[in-house]
């Protein structure tokens, strides 16, 4: 029997889930910048796009994106998704899918019909969790360049 998996807005008693969460995921544990990342999310995104997900009554999982309009010559609006995270405990068992069916109907409700994000391509896990979940490579190019510090 699989357990259900809750999907709720972030609010700002999640900010040690969220931490915990990209620690036992990457390694890293970043407090300040998502303390700055939950202050955008109250401030200046749109509620439904800073979501959790609680299995056993606790954060097992979170996305959060943002929408916007006329970005890189895109007509209209759109959606990106800017990071996703599941606890490493809860990996497999359709949270990722649930954070991200929700992310996308909520766009949807909100008359987007296209969401992006970018994947890394040393990460083929999340290249085939996004093509597994209906995205498909876009048109657009990602370009980049490396800029030297200054003293």
């Amino acid at each position: 029997m699989t357990k259900p998996i809750y999907i709720r807005d972030v609010s700002k008693d999640d900010l040690s889930a969220l931490v915990n969460i990209e620690d036992r995921t990457t390694g890293v544990s970043r407090l300040e910048y998502w303390k700055k990342r939950m202050e955008l999310s109250e401030a200046i995104r749109p509620h439904w796009t800073s979501l959790v997900a609680e299995m056993d009554n606790r954060v097992v999982g979170f996305i959060f994106g943002r929408a916007g309009e006329l970005e890189f010559g895109l007509p209209g609006t759109v959606a990106w998704i800017e990071v996703i995270g599941v606890d490493p405990a809860y990996r497999h068992k359709g949270v990722a899918a649930e954070l991200m069916d929700r992310f996308t109907s909520s766009a949807n409700d909100h008359g987007i019909r296209t969401v992006f994000t970018l994947v890394s391509k040393d990460n083929p896990e999340m290249e085939k969790f996004f093509a597994k979940s209906g995205f498909t490579q876009g048109e657009m190019l990602h370009f980049k360049k490396e800029v030297a510090a200054t003293a």
